[in-house]
C-alpha cells in the first residue's frame, strides 16, 4: 500500500514534514512547492497526453528499462540513508528518494499486465482495495474508479456483488447511485448506512419512502447505521423498526442522534419495542446515542458490544435489569457508557459481582465519582485490556481509584481524555501500580503533572501506610507507546528524555489531530525535533488505528 494510504507515518520518513518542523516558515514553503512540482512534472511526463494506447513492444522494452533504472536508484539512495550521515545529508537523499520513487510509480504500472490475470484474481485484487477503506465516502469513491478504468474492469467489477454491498444513503434524494449499489449487490447480505445531517438534508416524506423501499430487504440487512439530528426523523426510524418484522440477518445496529440532545414530546419518551418485541437470532452489536428503546426487549441477548450514550437517567434501563443484560450477554467484548448507564439506588448495594470475563474493551465517560464508583461495584472483568476515561473532572475522584486498585491487572491499553488528577495522589499511583501489563498510553487534556507520575519514584509519593514498592520500581515499566494530541505535546520531550534515563525509553510516539497552524507554530516544531532525538516519532490521520493497538485488540 502507498503512504499516502497508511494509518501513520514516522516523521524521519517524510522529508516535506521534517523541512516543516527543523525550517523557517519561508524555506519551509519554498522546498514544500519545489517538490511537488517536481513530482507533477514526472507525473505530466509519464501521462503524455492522457489517452490510453496499446503499448508497442519498443515502448514496453523502453518503459521496462526505465523501471529497472528507478528499482536500482531506488535502492542505492536506500543503501546511502542507511550508512546515516549529517541531517543535511540525510535530508537530500529523503527529497531524491520522493522523486525517484515518483519516477517508479508512473512507469511501473504502465507495463503490468493486470488484464492477463484470471478475472478470479482481479476480483480478489479489488476487494483488497475496496473493503479495507479508512471511511465510506473514499469507499465509494474508489468503487466508482474500479468502473471507470476499462471495459473489462467494469465488467468485473459490477459482476462481483461483495464489491457494491456496503451502501451509504448519502447522495442526495431519490438517490439513485445508493439504489444502483443495491442493485448491483445482488443477492448479498446488506451493509447500510443513512445520513440525515446538515451536508444531507432529508425531508420527513424522502424518509419515510426510503426506509419503505429499504425494510423490503429486511431479511438480508445486516448492518444498519442511522446518523441524524432530528427527533422526528429518529422517531420515524423507531416506528418503523417496532412494525417490522425480525431481522433474520442483522448482526449490527447503530442509532446516532446529532447535535443538541432534547426529548420533545412525550410521544417521544414513549420507549419503543423494537421488531415488534421479538428476538433477533443474530444481532451482536447495538449502539444508541441520544436515543432509547424498551429495554425489555429480547433482542438484548447475546451481544458482544452495548454502546449507550447521551442518556438521562429516567429513560435508561433500571439497575436490575442492567444487570440482566450483562448477565444475558456473557460473550460480550465491549461495553461504552458515555452519558449514559443505569438507574442506580447509592444506597443499595449490589446482590453480587458479574464476572465478564470476555470483557477487553471498557469506555467510561461523564460520570460523577460517585455514580461511577457504584456502577463498578456491580461487575469485575479480570480479562480487560483496554480502558477509556473521558471527562471524568470538577470533583475528587480518589474514591474511584481506591476501588479499581488490583481490579483490572490486564490492562495493557489505557485512555484519558480531560481527567483531572485526584486530591490523593498516592491512590492514583497505586492504580497505576497494579497495570503491570500497561504498554499503551492515550492521552488528551490532561494535566502536565499526570506524565510526572510516571517518572517519579512511587515511594516519593504513596502515603506512610501505602504498600511500599522495593527500590528502583517505575511506574508501567512496559510502557512503550503514547497517542497524544497535541495540547499535551508540549510535555513528551522532558518525559520521554526522563523515561530514557530510567533504562524504560519509549518506541514510539504518535500525534493525533495535527493542524497546518500546529505545524507552522515554532514551538511544536522543536518539540517534535527534542522528541525525534529520543524516539520514533508518527503522524495519525483521523480515524484509524495503529498497529500496536490492533495488536492488543487482537490478542
Amino acid at each position: 500500500m502507498m503512504a499516502s494510504l497508511s494509518a501513520s507515518f514516522n516523521i524521519a520518513q517524510s522529508p516535506s514534514l521534517a523541512t516543516r518542523i527543523a525550517a523557517p516558515q519561508p524555506e519551509r514553503v519554498t522546498r514544500r512547492q519545489l517538490l511537488a512540482q517536481r513530482i507533477q512534472q514526472i507525473t505530466s511526463v509519464a501521462m503524455g497526453d492522457g489517452i490510453p494506447r496499446v503499448q508497442s513492444p519498443d515502448d514496453v522494452v523502453l518503459i521496462r528499462q526505465e523501471t529497472q533504472s528507478h528499482i536500482k536508484r531506488i535502492k542505492s539512495l536506500e543503501d546511502a540513508k542507511e550508512l546515516g550521515g549529517p541531517r543535511s545529508l540525510i535530508s537530500c537523499i529523503d527529497e531524491s528518494l520522493i522523486l525517484a520513487r515518483a519516477h517508479y510509480i508512473t512507469y511501473f504500472p504502465r507495463i503490468f499486465r493486470i488484464n492477463d490475470l484470471p478475472p478470479e484474481i482481479i476480483t480478489n485484487i479489488f476487494r483488497l482495495i475496496v473493503w479495507p477503506v479508512p471511511n465510506p465516502s473514499t469507499g465509494i469513491l474508489w468503487r466508482l474508479r474500479l468502473t471507470w478504468t476499462c471495459r473489462r474492469w467494469r465488467e468485473i467489477a459490477l459482476g462481483d456483488c461483495t464489491l457494491w454491498n456496503a451502501i451509504w444513503f448519502r447522495d442526495r434524494p431519490p438517490f439513485k447511485r445508493s439504489w444502483a449499489f443495491l442493485e448491483r449487490a445482488g443477492t448479498s447480505a446488506l451493509d447500510l448506512r443513512i445520513s440525515s445531517e446538515d451536508t444531507t438534508q432529508i425531508s420527513l416524506a424522502e424518509m419515510d419512502g426510503l426506509l419503505s423501499r429499504l425494510l423490503i430487504y429486511l431479511s438480508r440487512i445486516r448492518i444498519l447505521i442511522y446518523i441524524g439530528s432530528s427527533w422526528e426523523h429518529v422517531a420515524l426510524l423507531l416506528d418503523k423498526l417496532r412494525t417490522a418484522d425480525a431481522p433474520v440477518a442483522m448482526e449490527r445496529l447503530e442509532i446516532h442522534r446529532l447535535g443538541r440532545i432534547d426529548y420533545g414530546t412525550d410521544g417521544y419518551i414513549k420507549p419503543t419495542a423494537l421488531f415488534s418485541g421479538k428476538g433477533t437470532p443474530r444481532l451482536n452489536y447495538l449502539s444508541l446515542s441520544g436515543v432509547h428503546i424498551d429495554w425489555n426487549t429480547p433482542m438484548l441477548l447475546n451481544l458482544s458490544t452495548i454502546d449507550i450514550r447521551k442518556l438521562p437517567l429516567e429513560l435508561s434501563p433500571t439497575i436490575a435489569r442492567f444487570r440482566e443484560i450483562l448477565i444475558n450477554c456473557p460473550a460480550l467484548r465491549k461495553l461504552c457508557l458515555d452519558g449514559a448507564g443505569p438507574q442506580i439506588d447509592l444506597y443499595d448495594p449490589p446482590p453480587f459481582q458479574i464476572v465478564m470475563t470476555n470483557l477487553k474493551i471498557l469506555c467510561i465517560s461523564d460520570f460523577s465519582a460517585q455514580y461511577a464508583r457504584h456502577v463498578f461495584s456491580h461487575f469485575t472483568a479480570p480479562n480487560l485490556a483496554d480502558l477509556t476515561f473521558i471527562n471524568m473532572t470538577g470533583e475528587d475522584y480518589s474514591p474511584l481509584y481506591n476501588i479499581l486498585v488490583n481490579r483490572f491487572p490486564e490492562i495493557k491499553l489505557l485512555t484519558m481524555y480531560a481527567v483531572d488528577l485526584p486530591v490523593r495522589r498516592n491512590v492514583m499511583v497505586q492504580w497505576f501500580m497494579s497495570m503491570p501489563r500497561l504498554t499503551y498510553l492515550r492521552i488528551a487534556n490532561l494535566p502536565s503533572a499526570f506524565l510526572e507520575l510516571f517518572v517519579l519514584d512511587p515511594r516519593s509519593v504513596l502515603a506512610p501506610h501505602d504498600k511500599h514498592p522495593s527500590p528502583k520500581v517505575v511506574l508501567a515499566p512496559h510502557l512503550a507507546v503514547i497517542e497524544c494530541h497535541p495540547s499535551v505535546f508540549q510535555s513528551l520531550p522532558w518525559f520521554a528524555a526522563e523515561r530514557q534515563t530510567l533504562g524504560v525509553p519509549l518506541s514510539k510516539v504518535y500525534i493525533t489531530q495535527a493542524k497546518e497552524h500546529d505545524m507552522a507554530n515554532q514551538e511544536f516544531r522543536t518539540a517534535c525535533a527534542q522528541l525525534m532525538r529520543v524516539t520514533s516519532l508518527h503522524f495519525m490521520l483521523n480515524g484509524t488505528r495503529t498497529p500496536e493497538e490492533d495488536k492488543i485488540l487482537s490478542e
